[in-house]
């Protein structure tokens, strides 16, 4: 769509700043409001205000996470176009730059959407079981912390076992940890219920476990990050967004650095996908004997185990796209 006007929302915590700007990139004005339902509403009567139409205005501003729940879901029921964008990309388009407040990131904030809007995708609200999945991902990770705290705890108490009797506290940890132990067991008893309800995750579910390497928690994790496979259509683009695609670093012939995967990356799920890829190497025959033949010519293990990484986000794109369970070859 064509835009004659563009809004850069600079959001914190309880106010934003807007700046308005023209197809010109001229700033028209700029004002601060209330990070709330009533201070959207004035936002929208403020730009309407100043001759522009929602119709042909587009706001814009950078994904803070939870900072702009209140502006994505009234950028739905209040229906004006809404891009988030990578607050890390809008930094790295800018250039150099000197000097930094509310007022010049708005403003910077919509000279990018300015520059780049007909890139731009409009943000749409996520499925609502896919919300319910990443909560309880985020509490079991919690939960899984918290266990590992207590396990290392057992071990400090057994080896004051020997100095004193701490009977009492070794019971007070058994009990925390069986505790924590019922809630996952619990927590993975719902995620199963929210995927059984919903016909589409529900199959995918199913076809991302067909793969080796692939368990409950990886593929929820796989669903909830590609969006259910419509954000992400391209295993190479995940490639690169988890850290796994590696990339060239020369210039001329002066420079010669290592061919590596990029520190910009979402390293959480590398972590998954990494776990998997382990995994396929112990139990799937074709991942193992790929990796002993390329450690057998010298390839480092890192770049094997990153090479497998790649395969196994391959096999997962490959199911979905097919819509076929993984068939395992013959090594």
């Amino acid at each position: 769509m064509n835009y004659s006007y563009f809004v850069g929302l600079d959001v914190g915590k309880k106010t934003f700043d807007a700046s308005l700007m023209s197809l010109e990139e001229k700033e028209l004005a700029h004002r601060s409001f209330s990070n709330t339902s009533d201070g959207i509403n004035e936002l929208l009567e403020w730009v309407i205000s100043k001759g522009s139409s929602l119709k042909c205005t587009l706001f814009c501003a950078e994904n803070m996470g939870n900072y702009v729940t209140e502006l994505s879901v009234n950028s739905i029921t209040k229906s004006f176009d809404l891009a988030l964008v990578c607050p890390l990309t809008i930094k790295k388009s800018n250039g150099l730059q000197r000097g930094k407040n509310d007022r010049i990131d708005a403003r910077r904030i919509a000279d990018y959407a300015a520059l780049h809007h007909r890139k731009l995708k409009l943000y749409e609200l996520p499925d609502k079981d896919l919300i319910c999945l990443r909560t309880w991902i985020i509490i079991r990770d919690n939960l899984v912390k918290e266990k590992v705290s207590v396990i290392k705890l057992q071990e400090t108490i057994s080896h004051t076992a020997k100095l004193a009797d701490v009977s009492q506290q070794a019971a007070f940890l058994n009990e925390r940890l069986c505790n924590i132990k019922e809630k996952i067991k619990r927590l993975e008893q719902q995620m199963e219920e929210i995927l059984g309800r919903n016909l589409t995750l529900s199959t995918n579910y199913k076809l991302l476990t067909s793969i080796t390497g692939i368990g409950m928690i990886n593929a929820i994790i796989m669903l909830c990050v590609t969006d259910n496979f419509k954000r992400f259509t391209d295993p190479r683009k995940f490639a690169c967004y988890c850290g796994v695609a590696p990339f060239e670093h020369t210039s001329g012939i002066s420079i010669r650095g290592k061919t590596q995967t990029s520190p910009l990356a979402n390293k959480q799920i590398k972590v998954y996908i990494t776990r998997a890829a382990i995994t396929a190497m112990c139990h799937d025959p074709q991942m193992k004997a790929y990796y002993k033949r390329k450690t057998a010519e010298g390839k480092h293990k890192a770049s094997v185990v990153n090479a497998i990484r790649a395969k196994i986000i391959a096999r997962c794109f490959a199911v979905i796209r097919r819509q076929t369970p993984y068939v395992s070859l013959v090594a």
